[in-house]
């Protein structure tokens, strides 16, 4: 049995939703690609559209790779934007995936700890995945907006090291806004249901565009082959192979008990999901059915995934 990109997200979810913590572990420095269930703040903090006071300069050479310059300053106490660039683009709503270019910087020194210029390749993410600084100060920017960020350390990684980042840090960014998707789960309410036959034990209950629950039965047989069962198919254009799918997910090892992204915030995947999901219209409901994989010790998984929409991957 082939595991494909969107099992081992959706696997994913089930072994780490229950035990994640607020503290999510980052891909990058920056928190750009971190935890999928970073928590929400309660209430959002302030953010400084207009500072007043002096910010370090940032500068970008030739090759396009930006550098900033330490000032003699105290930093600010609030998230800090300023708009270096202005794009004409789409406004960046809360929660939306976005895809950009950045590069972080120390407020001490200066130093870069941090950059996607220098490797060429854009982040993308979902707000509710980074750090307060990201998701509440670029909230409002618009696509095609180059703009530089300043975070307290309590909007940041506070107190906690993380990497070359000291504790306590005060970080500038400078981030180019290239792409936004504001996904939401509108389309899940146009999907028709099917007919489909469910296994033997396994029950699956909630309106289409809410969220389902999953029961097993004491004793139900688990299932002993993969398929994918269409429970509700949706209007939405087909998933290619080519693009980022945004989904959420209920369900886990057969026979325990379920877990849900639906609590925390979308979940998304590149190359089209795999082929459970290529070819699939958005707004679809589906049911994943995996035996118990002797090989890799991994029990058998029934997983409900409802597609909430897709995007071409950068």
């Amino acid at each position: 049995m082939k595991t494909t990109p969107l099992v081992v997200a959706v696997l994913g979810i089930a072994l780490t939703l229950t035990a994640c913590s607020g503290d999510g572990d980052a891909s990058t420095e920056s928190g750009a690609t971190g935890d999928t269930t970073t928590s929400v703040a309660q209430d959002a903090p302030e953010v400084d559209r207009d500072p007043q006071g002096e910010l370090p300069p940032i500068t970008f050479g030739e090759d396009g790779i930006p550098t900033m310059e330490a000032i003699d300053s105290d930093p600010p106490t609030a998230i800090s934007v300023t708009t270096l660039e202005a794009g004409d683009g789409e406004t960046v709503s809360a929660g939306d995936y976005i895809t950009v270019n950045y590069a972080g910087f120390l407020w001490t020194d200066g130093t870069q700890f941090d950059s996607s210029f220098s490797t060429g390749t854009p982040a993308s993410f979902g707000l509710n995945q980074v750090v307060d600084g990201w998701k509440y100060g670029l909230v409002d920017t618009k696509v095609g907006d180059r703009v530089q960020i300043v975070i307290p350390p309590e909007f940041g990684y506070g107190d906690q090291e993380s990497g070359t980042i000291p504790a306590n840090s005060t970080l500038v960014f400078v981030v180019d806004i290239l792409n936004t998707v504001h996904v939401t789960t509108d389309a899940l309410g146009d999907a028709t249901a099917s007919d489909a036959t469910l296994p033997d034990g396994l029950s699956i209950e909630g309106e289409l565009g809410t969220e389902p629950t999953v029961t097993f039965a004491e004793g139900a047989a688990e299932p002993t082959e993969a398929s994918v069962v269409m429970l509700a198919e949706g209007t939405g254009p087909a998933i290619t192979a080519t693009d980022t799918v945004f989904y959420h997910a209920v369900g886990g090892y057969w026979g325990e008990q379920p877990t849900s992204s639906w609590a925390y915030t979308y979940q998304a995947v590149a190359g089209g999901g795999g082929a459970e999901t290529i070819g699939v219209p958005v707004g679809s409901r589906l049911l994943l059915l995996y035996p118990a994989d002797e090989a890799t010790g991994t029990p058998a998984q029934a997983l409900v995934v409802d597609i909430l929409g897709a995007t071409p991957s950068e």
